[in-house]
């Protein structure tokens, strides 16, 4: 199991990146992405060449970001590499569902492999993006409701 050290020098500067816009992305197929507004360490890019398999790891964003198509894997399976790799789970961007898969095959010559950030001509929109899931019990949200309505009630007398 590898890491991504916290210590790597991010590959985009600051500045550069602060401007990235994360919710265009250049491809409409089933993709998951790393991404920050710091940059990212310059060793994830390995991370995600071992992770994406016969998917092409491809630069978005100026080098503010890597993607890679989920070709012959999930993007949970995809994301759990990505995670293994060492990557903070809140820079990993998903489309699709966590039991979805790229219908498509990529290849490194296509004009996504040093993609901007936007569609291509005559698409418009952004793939939906999916965050590793974060969920909340309904008992979780059940006590939580009480909480709020104890503190409510406890501020009335």
């Amino acid at each position: 199991m590898s890491s991504v050290a916290s210590s790597a020098a991010p590959t985009a500067s600051s500045a550069s990146c602060s401007t990235a816009d994360f919710t265009q992305f250049p491809s409409q197929d089933v993709f998951c992405a790393v991404g920050s507004t710091t940059g990212v360490p310059s060793n994830t890019s390995d991370v995600l060449s071992s992770c994406c398999k016969t998917a092409p790891v491809e630069h978005f964003n100026g080098d503010c970001g890597y993607y890679c198509l989920s070709v012959q894997q999930t993007v949970a399976d995809l994301q759990a590499c990505f995670m293994d790799g060492g990557v903070n789970p809140s820079t990993i961007f998903c489309s699709g569902n966590n039991t979805a898969s790229a219908t498509s095959t990529p290849t490194q010559s296509g004009s996504g492999s040093h993609g901007t950030g936007t569609n291509a001509p005559g698409k418009t929109g952004a793939a939906p993006v999916v965050l590793v899931p974060l969920s909340v019990s309904k008992a979780g949200l059940g006590m939580l409701g009480m909480i709020v309505i104890s503190a409510f009630a406890g501020a009335m007398l």
